[in-house]
């Protein structure tokens, strides 16, 4: 059932007034504070070898996750990525079910079957992280194709790494999702580094290019800075909702922490 209710916006507290503002800061700190705390506890999880699978780290990059999500609603769609603990917490997924997953525990999302990298929550629209590098970025473009179709007002964000510009899928779906003008966000996490190799080795030319050329609306931000994501997001958003097609949001941030612990 789609909610009209939003899930984390000012809108839902009644105002833009200076207080109500101060509000939603102190909130998206909380926030980015909560999923840096539980990153710091699955980091001493793994190395005391009680979590099994791998851990990607999204130490350093909460802001992304924190900004993006808090212009959105609770049906809007997320899809996230292999690094994808902070992308679950900031959409409302729940620190005890997000632990018994990667404990392997039945009361997990997933019954503890998932472990890190394929964390969904059906509940907070999260579609589920996904371990291969853009993988998720035709799903993510599937579900705005379901919303328009539906003409239910949602809007979808597909986060990805710069990795993830590697890969040929993220073109063909922006590709579709701009000649079909579907609700959707692209949302590339620049954190510099395509695991060990810093991106200027790996990715030709400009990275704002590449959505450019399908005539994807793209704006750069400093990904280090919540307000500034928070505001470009929630503009992004509101210009799907109006049917203006997909928007490409390139977020230059770091990754304060390993690839991968293996």
């Amino acid at each position: 059932m789609v909610h009209s209710e939003t899930s984390n916006s000012v809108e839902n507290k009644g105002g833009t007034s200076s207080s109500d503002q101060s509000k939603q800061w102190l909130r998206m700190y909380e926030q980015m504070l909560k999923i840096r705390v539980f990153e710091e506890h699955v980091n001493v999880l793994y190395l005391s070898a009680k979590m099994p699978g791998l851990a990607h780290l999204y130490t350093g990059e909460e802001a992304v996750a924190v900004g993006v999500c808090e212009a959105l609603h609770l049906d809007d769609y997320i899809t996230s990525t292999h690094r994808g603990h902070g992308h679950c917490l900031a959409k409302g997924a729940s620190i005890e079910r997000m632990f018994a997953e990667l404990l392997g525990k039945e009361a997990g999302y997933c019954r503890g079957k998932g472990g890190s990298m394929h964390i969904a929550d059906q509940e907070t629209g999260n579609l589920g992280a996904n371990a291969i590098v853009g993988g998720s970025a035709a799903l993510a473009t599937g579900a705005a194709m379901s919303s328009k179709m539906q003409d239910t007002n949602q809007v979808t964000v597909c986060f990805f790494g710069d990795g993830a510009l590697g890969q040929g899928v993220l073109y063909e779906a922006m590709n579709m999702a701009s000649l079909w003008k579907l609700p959707i966000i692209y949302v590339c996490e620049n954190n510099m580094y395509n695991e060990y190799t810093h991106f200027s080795e790996t990715t030709a030319g400009e990275i704002s290019a590449r959505p450019k050329a399908f005539g994807i609306h793209t704006e750069e931000v400093d990904g280090q800075n919540v307000r500034a994501i928070y505001t470009t997001a929630k503009r992004l958003v509101e210009r799907a909702r109006r049917g203006e097609g997909p928007a490409f949001m390139l977020c230059n941030t770091y990754r304060a922490s390993c690839a991968c612990w293996n």
